[in-house]
């Protein structure tokens, strides 16, 4: 019998017969540069390039950026540009209208080499208004940047600058207060220069975070992250009324007039009502030549949930915690978060005669928190810091109904069941007790059996 003959490919071009829609999920799962060489492998590919809602470069040639960016057809969704190397705002300038004309989503752009040094030879990048984007994230290596005169950011919602040296007559303030940026709500602004005062009106904007920058007045604020210096000299803070959340630190042990410490205690000042309280309490390693500055806090706003973090080092905690505890008997919530970043094990601790346990008065005196109904405890390894501290807080806490109690990852199982059982010593029958651990790095409920 005669064999059927196999049908013949030659010169069929199969890739130009796929779909669209099929033909730009094959290509965003490839890097934008290798979407260029694909456009060999059929006719068609070539018009997709047009229809990638999503584009990455990586040190790009700046006129092929913009070619690229002008000869799309659909919304960008998404732009990442890097460079390894600073880039001259020159070079940036060259495409970055054609992207604002085009975004209407992220744009992220990154300089991996942070030329430091080498920046102000790269001159100032004035910034195009993009009036279509949702979010925007400038990493420029301490590159020149001149904010837009004139133009509404009518969808953006988050603003991220690092590694900026503000130039030009427009303040970083007008650009983002409402008349400019009205769905504003999410501001950083970090390692950066030249932004002497930051002035803010803005009815949308809930969450701003700040490290360095002097800020003279913010209004109309609901949730503020501060991490920078405070100088008295040039910061004015204004009206908080509306302020619901405020995170902050302070280093417990450290020399006198420590940097962060003020912008701390004036915040605490200035907010006479939150709802919520985030505060890092940092020791540092090693302590005992420096001086304890919890007396320097006087005084906390009326707070509904606190949210302690505690970076001790291995140190106890005690004396720290009840200072802030007994300024605020009020609280309806407390998170303790006993993070000890650079211990590594349960069982570590601080040296012999450490002076971290003064003043030692929360070891005997009383505590009336009367209000506090749930408590969450993370990050718990069980040392003996943390025992002693904890069975004093269920004396204190005489109107608690709930604890929950996680456990840090590095607790072994057979020690994670004894310390629940003596953690249940320490509580009362009335209240509900939950234990979590982490399993393949998820954190799941225990199932502690007596």
């Amino acid at each position: 019998a005669a064999k059927c003959a196999k049908p013949s490919l030659a010169g069929e071009d199969r890739l130009s017969a796929l779909p669209d829609d099929v033909l730009v999920l094959i290509r965003l799962r490839l890097r934008t540069p290798e979407v260029v060489r694909t456009s060999v492998l059929s006719r068609r590919w070539r018009s997709v390039w047009g229809l990638l809602p999503e584009l990455r470069f990586s040190d790009p040639e700046p006129h092929g950026l913009r070619g690229a960016l002008s000869a799309s057809a659909v919304s960008l969704r998404y732009l990442l540009v890097c460079w390894l190397r600073g880039a001259p705002a020159e070079s940036i300038a060259n495409w970055l209208p054609a992207a604002a004309r085009r975004l209407t989503g992220e744009l992220a752009l990154v300089d991996m080499g942070r030329a430091g040094g080498e920046s102000e030879e790269r001159g100032t990048l004035d910034l195009p208004c993009f009036d279509k984007a949702t979010s925007i994230s400038l990493d420029l290596g301490f590159l020149g940047l001149s904010m837009p005169a004139a133009g509404v950011f009518a969808r953006l919602t988050d603003l991220t600058l690092s590694g900026i040296r503000f130039h030009g007559p427009c303040e970083l303030g007008s650009t983002v207060s409402s008349l400019r940026c009205p769905c504003l709500q999410k501001l950083t602004v970090h390692d950066s220069y030249g932004l002497d005062n930051l002035t803010i009106n803005s009815g949308s904007l809930k969450l701003l975070t700040v490290v360095a920058p002097v800020l003279q007045e913010l209004s109309v604020l609901e949730s503020l992250n501060w991490v920078g210096a405070y100088d008295p000299s040039s910061v004015r803070i204004g009206k908080m009324e509306s302020l619901k959340s405020l995170t902050t630190i302070f280093l417990v042990y450290g020399a006198e007039g420590f940097i962060l410490n003020p912008a701390c205690l004036m915040l605490m000042s200035r907010v006479k009502v939150i709802e919520s309280l985030t505060l890092g309490l940092c020791h540092p390693q090693e302590i005992n030549n420096y001086q304890y500055l919890m007396e320097d806090m006087t005084i906390l706003p009326d707070v509904t949930s606190l949210h302690l973090i505690l970076s001790v080092e291995g140190h106890s905690f005690g004396a720290c915690s009840f200072h802030i505890l007994r300024m605020c008997p009020g609280i309806k919530r407390l998170i303790m978060d006993l993070s000890n970043r650079f211990i590594l094990k349960a069982q570590a601790e601080c040296p012999q005669g450490c002076i971290c346990d003064q003043p030692s008065n929360w070891k005997t005196e009383e505590l009336k928190l009367n209000c506090p109904r749930e408590m969450e405890i993370r990050e718990f390894r069980g040392s003996d810091h943390e025992l002693v501290f904890l069975k004093r807080l269920f004396t204190w806490a005489t109107g608690l109904k709930r604890i929950a109690v996680a456990f840090n990852v590095s607790v072994a199982e057979s020690a994670t069941k004894e310390l629940c059982k003596m953690l249940r010593t320490f509580s009362r029958p009335e209240i509900c007790m939950d234990f979590y651990v982490y399993q393949n790095m998820v954190k799941v409920l225990y199932a502690y059996e007596d």
